[in-house]
């Protein structure tokens, strides 16, 4: 029964959105971390009061706060647009869209493991580490839908080398992927420039490895759109260029050369271990003068691919830019797992196939071993069509050691199916919706609000107070160390609504500073969270966190 299970390929990823379904469905995880509302906020507020900004950024971003919301491509906003005029504006419609979105990003990555013949184990194997995509409140959700499409055109491209008509069908699927790389960069500058580089790669790939002639015009087009539509924008449309750069510059992804923190290592390891072990795989093997590289070009060029651009948006994230742009690299790990178990599989079948021909070889004399004509007694069929289909095509070092990497790497999904659900527990998603209704009501007409984004979208239906995005409450100041409190102290809010990520993690901090300055204010801090939520441990925070919708809500009283 377990092998007949284990030789269905979608069975894990089904059973992975299965659990995604059902941890929203009853216990509304992942509460929206604090990017949610920063990309939600404009459609949320033109929905409710017919102006496409977000005014929770106005004292930080002034165009895309109070004139148009321009700090980030569109096209997930248009698809927002669509989805929240049909389901409301509420955080949990958002939530509903992106395990949409994650379901149709996972139905492509099985479309691609069916097109390559990648081993049903490999399959389910790459599809455990769907458990470590977790974060779903980013334009990011649709960017890697288009950006995985491509790379499926891509894979269909590849078909029927040397037929006419079939070589036609390639050129066509080359501009089905410039595209849909297109649309990515409409969705994500960052993300549609990691898959640009991954179709090149395959591309290169392709001639190197298989002999077949570059789509040069394609590969052009992948280069003059976002060129095109960059200096388009700049020269026809100068607001919403300049409200892009008001983000750029605020917020830059770029932070410098840097030596890595052991915080930003544990992330890559924490996060991608899949891809590093791939890596580490590849090096033993070229180390011992042993090829993984048998098969078909199609995988070898994928694997290839895929591999070399997940570790440099890894070695980036280490350097260079912002540790969290490994997320990237993330949603590429079941792809690069799928794709080297496939490759391994089929190396492991040539060595041993090569392997039992020189033993019969060996044996002519004395008659042949007991198996040879029986291979459906084989744990290696001699048919490759059928290897890929064979329980034992993967060494048992390989199948464990990907078993344990995807426990690793699906941790906090884990906390949020049971610490998360315990929290949820507590205080659920409506009640916490009731909470914030009546904390609003309390307070003063004209009062300001600052609010996680998981309350912003129950706050913005109010046109009553002046609502604040807890992340953005005044000047940044490039960042000083005590760039909120000063921020706080200029705003003078009436509450802060915060998730207990914001408050173990950020403000608590900052309140104890305000209350240490005799006569500043007067501050009464309500934690309606029961349950204690990982947030408020330093051993457990960095690991789990967003689990809990128990507000803490701070009063002030200025004099």
């Amino acid at each position: 029964m377990m092998r007949r299970l284990a030789e269905r390929s979608g069975l894990v990823l089904a059973l992975v959105f299965a659990w995604k379904l059902g941890l929203l469905m009853f216990a509304a995880q992942p509460v929206p971390a604090n990017d949610a509302f920063f990309y939600d906020g404009p459609v949320v507020n033109y929905l409710l009061h017919g102006k496409f900004i977000n005014p929770s950024l106005a004292l930080v971003l002034p165009i895309s706060g109070n004139e148009v919301f321009s700090a980030y491509p569109p096209l997930y906003h248009l698809v927002l647009l669509g989805w929240m005029s049909v389901f409301g504006t509420s955080a949990l419609s958002a939530m509903w869209l992106h395990l949409l979105l994650f379901g149709v990003y996972a139905y492509i990555l099985l479309g691609i493991f069916r097109e390559l013949k990648v081993p049903a184990v490999g399959a389910n194997l790459a599809s455990l580490f769907l458990l470590s995509i977790t974060f779903h409140d980013r334009p990011d959700s649709l960017a890697h839908v288009l950006g995985m499409a491509a790379v499926s055109a891509c894979v269909r491209g590849w078909r029927g080398a040397g037929n006419e008509l079939q070589t036609a069908m390639r050129g066509r699927w080359a501009w089905v992927a410039v595209a849909l790389v297109a649309l990515t960069l409409a969705t994500s500058l960052q993300i549609g420039a990691f898959y640009g580089l991954l179709i090149w790669l395959v591309w290169l790939g392709g001639r190197l490895l298989a002999g077949l002639p570059l789509p040069l015009a394609a590969m052009a087009a992948t280069v003059i759109i976002p060129v095109g539509l960059i200096i388009f924008v700049k020269l026809a449309c100068p607001q919403l260029w300049a409200g892009f750069l008001e983000h750029a510059q605020l917020t830059p992804s770029a932070t410098g050369w840097r030596v890595p923190q052991l915080a930003d290592v544990l992330k890559v390891v924490r996060t991608v271990p899949g891809v590093l072990a791939v890596a580490g795989v590849l090096i033993w093997f070229a180390m011992r003068g042993r090829s993984l590289l048998y098969g078909s070009e199609v995988v070898t060029t994928l694997l290839v691919a895929v591999s070399a651009t997940a570790l440099a948006v890894m070695a980036a994230s280490l350097f260079a830019v912002t540790p969290n742009m490994v997320q990237i690299a993330n949603y590429l790990q079941p792809l690069v797992v799928g794709v080297f178990l496939t490759v391994l599989a089929r190396t492991t079948h040539t060595f041993r196939s090569r392997r039992r021909e020189g033993a019969e070889m060996e044996n002519l004399e004395t008659g042949p071993p007991p198996h040879v004509g029986d291979y459906r007694s084989s744990p290696f069929p001699a048919e490759a069509e059928t290897c890929h289909r064979s329980l034992a095509g993967l060494p048992r070092w390989a199948v464990v050691m990907f078993l344990m990497l995807a426990l690793l790497a699906s941790v906090r999904l884990v906390g949020m199916s049971t610490w998360g659900v315990a929290c949820a527990v507590d205080l659920n998603y409506t009640a916490s919706r009731e909470r914030l209704r009546e904390e609003l009501d309390a307070i003063p007409p004209g009062s300001t609000v600052v609010a996680s984004s998981a309350y912003l979208y129950e706050t913005a239906r109010r046109d009553d107070v002046r609502w604040i995005h807890s992340d953005w409450p005044g000047d940044t100041a490039g960042f000083q160390a005590n760039w909120e409190r000063d921020a706080l102290i200029a705003l003078r809010p009436a509450r802060l609504i915060i998730t207990q990520f914001d408050y173990y993690r950020r403000y608590e901090r900052v309140l104890k500073e305000l209350n240490q300055e005799a006569g500043l204010v007067d501050i009464k801090v309500h934690n309606f969270a029961r349950v204690n939520p990982p947030d408020a441990s330093r051993l457990t925070q960095k690991v789990v966190q967003h689990v809990a919708w128990a507000p803490v809500v701070v009063e002030f009283t200025w004099p």
